[in-house]
């Protein structure tokens, strides 16, 4: 979808017989046959198309700056000027950068590319077509305030999806309502026209554009210095300004005019608007005007908005009364859990928040303390009374479900903790696993009130692969977890195999996707399961080696 509202233009605007007329209905370009327009905007056009190899219909985007380039007779796009030729060059050069980037994403709200190229003086992709209106046009549709479920819903698959384009160093940059299509068939978001065309363009050229939607575009867009650059806190403020025009019908104030006299008045001291307080907040927060005050990545806006969770059992609950739980009513899994009881002092979450740590991507450097920081190696080895403890002595005996993994262990895993004690709402869990065999980790905890979790495999990641005598560094660096409290301590089991493990045996209970094992059956004792799992080698002659290591890590007000 192309749309003028994009560029925020000063230049003289281009007559209509400028040369940029679209390609005439029935043009074949690459065996793709033109149907229809689309769009016209300030940098391209783009076509309904017909695929006759696969038969569909797709969309067909033509890089055509109007202030630029000029259609010429046979088809073919020219620059107006030599002096433009360099402008021009980048711009395409940009497109072309945009389409290989879109070919490698894969996420749902995000546009997929099918082909693209260069010829007849300028560059093409190919794209699916799809059907829908945009945020504009659905707010203009639907006079009563959107519902919180179906705001925080598109907001997750958003911020997914933003969030696969930032590992990738890619910002999107031009986020709005006009950008943001609800598709007919499913009622999911995409994600469009990612301009990076436009932004090459205005970085090289004379300033005749403005790269930005005043209404969308935080402080840092319209001033490239060393203490403001750009990054994903740029496209967190841009999409927090579109569910600020959901959630009330008007954008925020520009960010220009809040740096100089901040009119905005922030949503959690608006109680006529029905959300929660924790949604109010998230948003508030994402639209911070000075970088270092919001909201940091899509990852912790998404932990944001989903602080506060609605009609689930909690996760410790849920292990002393199993029972069948209602899947969330939300489009995803990756939620932050409440506990109700006596809670996991810390535990190790890798693309999602567990219930008890707090992802904190601006939390403090660990701080050295004679007391409570060292590096420790724990080792499993036969029998346990060997391993060597770190941190306070445990109160309770080794989990009999751990120390049956360390007895049937063929080697010991390496671990070396940079903290056993870990304070409450300060301290981050960092360790480092080193296993003298490849293959793949598993990760348990066993917390003080006897629940049971798989933290690794889980949905979201179902296989972690490992090399031999490799350091891995968990949790993820741009993932750290801090200590949540309540005080206590909890037991760690983890397990590396040479070949991926079958967990079926352990029935676990999906919560939101990591595997809650149940809880043994009254009176019954301890089970000892095979929290190693079954191994494909079972019967055959392959090999399948298993190391396994445990440690403990202890809070502290």
């Amino acid at each position: 979808m192309m749309n003028e509202n994009t560029v925020i233009q000063a230049a003289p605007v281009i007559p209509n017989d400028s040369g940029q007329q679209p390609l005439p209905v029935g043009t074949r370009i690459e065996g793709f046959e033109i149907q229809d327009v689309i769009g016209v905007g300030g940098f391209g056009i783009v076509y309904k198309a017909l695929d006759p190899m696969l038969e569909r219909q797709v969309a067909l985007k033509e890089y055509l700056p109007a202030s630029l380039a000029q259609r010429i007779p046979g088809g073919a796009v020219k620059v107006r000027e030599a002096r433009h030729k360099s402008t021009f060059d980048a711009g395409m050069r940009s497109f072309i950068n945009e389409a290989r980037l879109l070919a490698q994403f894969d996420h749902a709200a995000l546009v997929k590319v099918y082909r693209f190229w260069e010829m007849a003086g300028t560059a093409y992709m190919v794209m699916p077509l799809y059907q829908g209106m945009n945020l504009k046009q659905y707010a203009e549709n639907h006079a009563a305030p959107l519902a919180q479920e179906q705001l925080v819903n598109w907001l997750l698959v958003l911020t997914e999806a933003l969030e696969v384009m930032h590992s990738q160093q890619c910002y999107h940059r031009d986020i709005s309502p006009e950008n943001i299509i609800i598709q007919d068939n499913t009622d999911l978001p995409i994600l469009l026209d990612f301009g990076a065309a436009r932004r090459a363009i205005g970085s090289v050229s004379q300033p005749f554009t403005v790269i930005l939607k005043a209404s969308y575009a935080p402080i840092e867009q319209y001033a490239e210095v060393p203490s403001m650059t750009q990054g994903a806190w740029t496209d967190v403020y841009a999409l927090a300004a579109v569910a600020h025009f959901l959630m009330t019908g008007k954008t925020p104030p520009s960010s220009v005019g809040r740096l100089v006299n901040d009119s905005y008045l922030p949503l959690h001291e608006r109680p006529e608007l029905p959300y929660s307080p924790h949604v109010k907040k998230a948003i508030d927060d994402a639209l911070a005007v000075q970088p270092q005050d919001r909201t940091a990545s899509m990852s912790l806006f998404r932990q944001a908005l989903q602080t506060e969770t609605q009609d689930i059992l909690s996760l410790y609950d849920q292990a002393a009364h199993p029972q069948p739980e209602a899947p969330p009513k939300r489009l995803h899994s990756t939620k932050s859990m409440k506990r109700g009881g006596s809670v996991i002092a810390a535990a190790i979450a890798f693309t999602a928040l567990l219930a008890v740590f707090i992802f904190d991507l601006n939390a403090p450097p660990l701080e050295e303390n004679a007391d409570t920081t060292k590096t420790a190696v724990v080792q499993a080895t036969v029998p346990s009374s060997d391993t060597i403890q770190i941190g306070p002595a445990l109160t309770n005996n080794l989990d009999p479900s751990f120390q049956a993994v360390i007895d049937k262990a063929d080697s010991a895993l390496t671990i070396q903790m940079e903290q056993t004690t870990l304070k409450i709402g300060k301290d981050l869990l960092r360790f480092q696993l080193e296993s003298p065999v490849s293959g793949f980790v598993a990760v348990y905890v066993r917390a003080s009130d006897n629940s049971l979790i798989q933290l690794l495999p889980n949905v979201r990641v179902p296989a972690l692969a490992i090399e031999a005598n490799k350091p891995m560094p968990l949790p993820p660096a741009n993932e750290p977890i801090q200590a949540a409290g309540p005080a206590g301590e909890n037991q760690f089991l983890v397990v590396v195999t040479e070949q991926p493990r079958d967990y079926g045996h352990l029935n676990f209970q999906d919560h939101y996707g990591f595997g809650l094992i149940p809880a043994d059956p009254p009176h019954s004792g301890p089970l000892v399961q095979a929290l190693e799992g079954i191994s494909p080698c079972a019967n055959t002659s392959c090999t399948d080696r298993l190391a396994a290591a445990w440690f403990s890590v202890h809070e502290v007000d």
